[in-house]
């Protein structure tokens, strides 16, 4: 219990520390972001407004994009947690990051409707307002997500255009599975907010037929909240279809997990399926 409350202090004061310097600009302004700079943006989707955070590298570009999807708050804290992951990003591989506070989070005000359609057009349209950019490679996309963000980003990696790699660190896949087998309050919670009597509730795994690119799974075998099953069972499907991926476990570690070890796995993960592109941005 104890490593795990420093590990959890460590993550507050290392995103908070990342978020102070962070300006705010006007979406036509973004072309124009300075080279190694972070920026907060906002943008029209899904009858209403989204809040997104911006990473550029070093250099002119053209940069691959991560897009960058954060897990569950209960005070809503959306993007600016996964701000960290963008900076490492950049500054050692030179990728571009898009960070987007999704539904329910951050300054991210939706029309009513569907949450999950709403989500899937909130990612969708900031990845094309990037792919507009000059300075990035709309070709080379990435996708990172934690916890809810990795439900997210596996409920997307078919419909991405342009997706080279998904990265999914403690995440869900088939959440009909999880619901009926949790006792956790919280997490139930969370997956039925409006306490339905029968929640319609999404399995991912069919849909890895679609995906077409490698895949990074990052899980505690300790996690009390998303069991290591939900990591197997996806690890299991996709070697059943013939899909590439990885699976990695931390055996001592729960749904937390120890921030350079993650930064490690990604970035070595990135340079195996699309290489670093520093050596063009220094030259």
């Amino acid at each position: 219990m104890r490593r795990h409350g420093i590990i959890l202090i460590a993550l507050t004061m290392f995103v908070l520390g990342a978020c102070t310097t962070v300006e705010t600009v006007a979406v036509n302004d973004l072309a124009a972001l300075p080279a190694s700079s972070t920026a907060r943006f906002m943008f029209r989707s899904a009858g209403g407004w989204v809040e997104g955070y911006l990473t550029r590298p070093r250099g002119d570009g053209r940069f691959p994009l991560v897009v960058l999807l954060h897990g569950h708050s209960w005070v809503g804290i959306g993007a600016r947690r996964v701000l960290p992951a963008g900076e490492a990003f950049a500054e050692e591989l030179c990728y571009a990051s898009i960070a987007v506070s999704l539904p329910g989070y951050g300054d991210t005000q939706v029309g009513d409707g569907p949450l999950a359609e709403s989500t899937r057009q909130v990612v969708l349209d900031a990845v094309n307002k990037a792919k507009q950019l000059p300075w990035i490679d709309g070709e080379r996309i990435y996708v990172y997500g934690f916890s809810r963000g990795a439900v997210v980003a596996a409920a997307l990696a078919g419909q991405i255009d342009g997706l080279r790699a998904t990265m999914l660190h403690s995440g869900a896949y088939d959440l009909p599975t999880l619901y009926n087998d949790t006792s956790n309050f919280l997490l139930r919670k969370i997956l039925n907010p409006d306490g339905a009597a029968d929640p319609k509730l999404r399995n991912l795994l069919p849909e890895t037929v679609d995906w077409r690119t490698s895949t990074l799974i990052l899980h505690g075998a300790q996690d009390s909240l998303i069991p290591v099953s939900q990591a197997t069972l996806l690890r299991d499907r996709l070697e059943s279809l013939g899909k590439k991926n990885r699976l990695v476990l931390y055996p001592q570690y729960g749904h937390w997990l120890p921030i350079r070890a993650i930064k490690d796995q990604a970035v070595q993960f990135l340079k195996d399926n699309g290489g670093s592109a520093c050596a063009a941005s220094d030259s």
